[in-house]
């Protein structure tokens, strides 16, 4: 297992492989509050290009893989590292609804968390402001909201506010 890999009771985590791309599309784009717009092919771009980075952890964006025990992809986690002199990385997370309601998500988010944290990094998440779902994990892994940005991005012609949320390793 490297150092990337993180194991909880039910799931494993682990770096996203270009043979997770499709089923990773397939959850982001069935995700309710911002779904993806760009085709699978783009998605297979993505994920090859993050496998060609020096270091899970360089920065700029990585996707890792929640799979469950029997390693069928659940949904993802996907962690923007800032440059080590900033020592803050953001936590966006998706699951596939089929696998929601049985405490996933939050399993996935607090083994990050702590993995994230023994590098000392302040960790920040951005939601939707109408995805309470997502907040809710947020809250219940001790993140705190520390703001709101109104109509910050766009769908087609409508705007949408979003919710900043932030924890430190001392909290």
């Amino acid at each position: 297992m490297n150092d990337w890999e993180i194991e909880t009771d039910r799931l494993l985590i682990r770096p996203m492989q270009v043979d997770d791309a499709a089923d990773w599309h397939r959850s982001r784009a069935a995700a309710p509050f911002d779904p993806l717009e760009r085709s699978v092919e783009e998605s297979i771009a993505v994920i090859a290009a993050m496998q060609r980075r020096a270091a899970p952890d360089s920065d700029g964006w990585q996707q890792f893989a929640m799979t469950a025990k029997d390693g069928s992809m659940i949904g993802d986690l996907g962690i923007r590292f800032s440059p080590p002199w900033n020592a803050t990385a953001e936590l966006g997370f998706a699951l596939d609804p089929r696998w929601q309601r049985q405490g996933l998500c939050a399993e996935a988010v607090e083994a990050m968390v702590r993995r994230l944290f023994r590098n000392g990094r302040r960790l920040v998440a951005v939601t939707d402001a109408r995805n309470r779902p997502a907040q809710r994990v947020l809250e219940r892994r001790w993140f705190r909201e520390e703001g709101r940005f109104v109509q910050s991005w766009r769908d087609g012609d409508a705007w949408f506010d979003e919710v900043s949320y932030a924890r430190l390793a001392s909290d």
